[in-house]
């Protein structure tokens, strides 16, 4: 490029940075002006305008809720009607800067999808084409309930195209228009925490988080869209899928983004990282809790001074049902030093989640019962009772002549004391079981059923090895009526595993439960756990997380998942799984002690202690040791930290003799590395036939 044409270039910059300074009414005069009469100088400038105002507007509406074209406005070349690639074109949701958005169907797949074109004359302009490559392999390397899917990409006819997951619902941007809740705040502020949370493992910084951006289905579930600006980290070392990578369009010095929601270092052009995400975030909690921005200018220029040197109104002047703690996150959010704010959007979970599940518990208690909606919950308040996800009456099998009508009554019941996820009411659920199988003794259903309730009452250690025995009877019953029933194997599965240490057998039955049932959630999680008892830490959690994918709702998946990464000593990954957790059940113990123990591990003491439920030694700052789960091996721990092996060995070879269900996870559990270092460690091993860890 000769040096006329390099000035005529910059002279071309300098006139359209300054007319974007300026209100949009003004611009068209300003650049009259600046061009001086020369019209191929003031086109060039109108030019750079039009696209950016295009691209702006079109950046404002998400691919899944953009405003139907008008008829009669609609583009001469429009696909509605024909085929790109196999996808059917029903209709054009909407128009911008970056191309069209269809709605079309997949008559493969027979579900509709969301269809972004990038006509040919715009995949000719390489930056459009990156950012659109970006967008879709950015987006399509994470999978997680709370991002739009990409379920394709790809080329016909010289149409680049990409399919996406069509949300119905609408964008946060129109829902803040109307009051919001803190509980919905909040709640929405989790999801999309933990949609970033999963992003920034991936070395990927969304960089343009805001409400336009962030769909709410029709159940109030959040979809993070558009990663079309997205920064993606090349040779990530956090890179949960490793290898792939996409040189970013930008560099430092450009301003890619939404200004009233951009960090102070985004909106100067620096470096920007996770921490960034974490600042646009705050803004939009902000904006949800108080509905105004904390940050508005009438221009560009006085919105970036704004975002670098204002603080924003304190929320609670603008909303007085702002609690303190809401107030005090969001501002950590906002913080203007990238240190001074949360590191990142795991951190900033860390503190919403027990926000979550106070505002939740006050919110229920504020509503009347007889409004409540009596939802059962799908995991247990204890260990036990949570490790059955059961598939009710509506499986019982086909037999010639149907079960009694009061055997399936009972047998409901049953299941409906099981899922209610409280230990106490196992007791009732074996009643309901037992009684159905009295009143037709042919029932299969009701004898998987009382298997599966009496492996919940074998966490009470006073009653275990009877229970285990029970639960084993039933379940060979149920088996011998229907051998297709996936819940007795299951509860078969469960008996051998925990019980009588036949790992063979446990896999066996749950190989078989699978067979019957590919979708068996607890099949999945329970031949996790196996494995990982058997030291194949990875297959156990690939398995555990077959189980989540079956039943994302669980809660159990989740603190079973919690618990791989706990034998894994990956204890900040226990604490985001934990949570989890117990976000869907605010009352899952084994969570709780879940928590504990990994805070514990990690040093935290104070909120160790806020977790630990029963009996636990005082320590000399006030705290309590957590007793992972049972209180042997808090014993076992006290021995060896005093010195006496003998005695610590001494008790595991009694829970060895006795079968005990705690030391199945003796060959990878971290409570245990007190002892891994003496000889006598690998002989209780050898005892147990288990090897270390893969």
């Amino acid at each position: 490029m000769n040096q006329s044409v390099m000035d005529r270039w910059t002279t071309v910059k300098r006139i359209h940075q300054s007319a974007l300074d300026k209100e949009p009414s003004e611009r068209a005069a300003f650049v009259d002006q600046s061009c001086g009469g020369d019209e191929t100088l003031r086109c060039e400038v109108q030019s750079l305008l039009t696209y950016a105002s295009e691209a702006e507007s079109f950046l404002e509406r998400p691919a899944v809720d953009i405003a139907p074209t008008p008829l009669g406005e609609s583009h001469e070349a429009t696909l509605v009607g024909r085929t790109i690639s196999h996808y059917q074109v029903l209709s054009l949701l909407g128009a911008g800067g970056m191309g069209e958005v269809y709605l079309a169907r997949d008559p493969r797949l027979d579900r509709t999808v969301a269809l972004k074109i990038l006509p040919g004359e715009l995949a000719a302009d390489a930056d459009r084409m990156q950012r659109f490559t970006r967008e879709a392999k950015a987006a399509s390397a994470l999978n997680h309930p709370n991002v739009a899917a990409i379920y394709d990409v790809g080329e016909s006819e010289g149409i680049s195209f990409i399919a996406m997951e069509h949300v119905e619902g609408e964008t946060l941007l129109a829902r803040i228009s109307r009051r919001m809740t803190p509980p919905e705040v909040v709640d929405i502020a989790v999801q999309a925490a933990d949609a970033l949370d999963l992003a920034h493992a991936k070395g990927i910084t969304h960089r343009d988080i805001k409400p336009a951006n962030l769909m709410l289905t029709h159940r109030g579930h959040v979809k993070v869209l558009d990663f079309g600006v997205a920064k993606v980290a090349r040779n990530d070392e956090g890179s949960l899928n490793g290898n792939w990578t996409v040189e970013p369009v930008t560099a430092v010095g450009s301003v890619v983004g939404s200004a009233p929601y951009m960090s102070p270092e985004q909106i100067v052009g620096g470096d920007v990282d996770s921490r960034s995400d974490v600042f646009s975030l705050g803004v939009v909690i902000y904006q949800m809790a108080t509905g105004q921005l904390p940050f508005s200018a009438s221009t560009p220029t006085e919105m970036k001074d704004r975002i670098l040197h204002a603080a924003p109104e304190t929320m609670m002047r603008l909303n007085p049902d702002i609690t303190p703690e809401l107030q005090r996150i969001t501002l950590k959010c906002l913080d203007k030093r990238t240190d001074g704010r949360y590191q990142s959007a795991r951190e900033l979970l860390t503190d919403l989640w027990p926000l979550k599940r106070h505002l939740d518990t006050d919110a229920a208690r504020a509503t009347p019962d007889a409004m409540r909606l009596e939802r059962p919950r799908r995991s247990g308040s204890h260990p036990g009772a949570a490790a059955v996800k059961l598939a009710g009456a509506d499986d019982a099998p086909i037999t010639e002549a149907p079960p009694a009508p009061k055997a399936l009554e009972l047998v409901a019941r049953g299941w409906a004391h099981l899922r209610s996820g409280s230990f106490f009411e196992v007791a009732d659920a074996v009643s309901a079981f037992q009684a159905a199988t009295v009143i037709d003794p042919t029932y299969a259903a009701a004898y998987a059923g009382l298997a599966l309730a009496k492996v919940a009452e074998a966490t009470n250690r006073h009653v275990f090895r009877e229970a285990f025995g029970e639960a084993k009877g039933a379940a060979l019953r149920a088996l011998a009526l229907d051998n297709e029933s996936a819940d007795a194997q299951v509860a078969l599965g469960q008996v051998m595993f925990v019980s009588e240490w036949d790992w063979i057998a446990a896999e066996r039955s749950f190989r078989r439960a699978l067979a019957i049932n590919p979708n068996h959630a607890e099949a999945y999680l329970h031949y996790g756990k196996l494995m990982e008892a058997l030291g194949d830490l990875e297959r156990g959690l690939h398995l555990k997380l077959q189980g989540l994918e079956c039943d994302s709702t669980s809660a159990l998946a989740h603190v079973q998942i919690a618990l791989s990464f706990w034998n894994q000593r990956r204890y900040d990954d226990v604490i985001v799984w934990a949570n989890k957790a117990l976000d869907r059940d605010p009352q899952h113990s084994f969570a709780r002690e879940m928590l504990a123990a990994a805070y514990w591990k990690m040093g935290d003491l104070e909120r160790s202690h806020t977790y630990v439920l029963g009996a636990g030694e005082p320590l000399p700052d006030g705290t309590a040791q957590p007793d992972f789960g049972h209180e042997e091996i808090r014993l076992v721990v006290l021995c060896t930290e005093a010195g006496d092996l003998d005695a610590a060995f001494e008790r595991v070879q009694r829970l060895i003799d006795a079968r005990d269900p705690v030391v199945v996870h003796l060959a990878v559990a971290p409570q245990w590395d007190c002892l891994r270092a003496d000889p006598r460690f690998n002989e209780c091993l050898e005892r147990m036939k288990l090897r270390p860890a893969l």
